[in-house]
């Protein structure tokens, strides 16, 4: 079985350029793509420098603040108390009144506050958590829309 030496040339050449034999993409779609991933990158840093010059604005960690004055269209900062639960796709409080609230929490303070109480996970669950926060208006927040208000929260009392 003696192959010719122009079938072993056109195989050798074959296994040096296997990248020949790949369909090309399409460049067309590879654009869209590209453009669909700025966009969407775009739009979430957007939304997160909104939330953090809004809580900024209205929070501070080390004592008094503006909050208690501020009222637009009747959104004041409110007290709340409960049960805090941080999982891979939710981050909640449970107030002592047995009502579940998403929470926003884009100044980390309740991970400050774990940290405090020697909380080494990025998971976890605290007891008797105070803060302060404005309320949404009924909507659908949190993961798949779980939860029919959330807390953005702008103070740890």
């Amino acid at each position: 079985m003696s192959e010719s030496s122009d079938e072993l040339k056109s195989q050798s050449e074959h296994l040096a350029h296997p990248e020949a034999s790949l369909p090309t993409p399409n460049n067309n779609r590879q654009g869209a793509a590209k453009i669909a991933l700025i966009a969407l990158f775009g739009l979430g840093a957007t939304w997160f420098a909104a939330q953090q010059a809004l809580t900024s604005r209205f929070s501070s960690e080390n004592g008094s603040n503006d909050l208690d004055t501020f009222d637009i269209k009747r959104l004041k900062p409110q007290l709340f108390s409960g049960h805090v639960v941080k999982t891979l796709e939710q981050f909640s409080l449970t107030s002592r009144a047995g009502i579940t609230y998403h929470l926003n929490d884009p100044n980390n303070l309740i991970n400050k506050v774990a940290k405090r109480r020697g909380v080494t996970q990025n998971l976890y669950e605290l007891d008797n958590i105070k803060l302060k926060g404005i309320v949404s208006p009924v909507g659908n927040y949190g993961h798949m829309g779980r939860w029919e208000r959330q807390i953005v929260v702008t103070h740890i009392c």
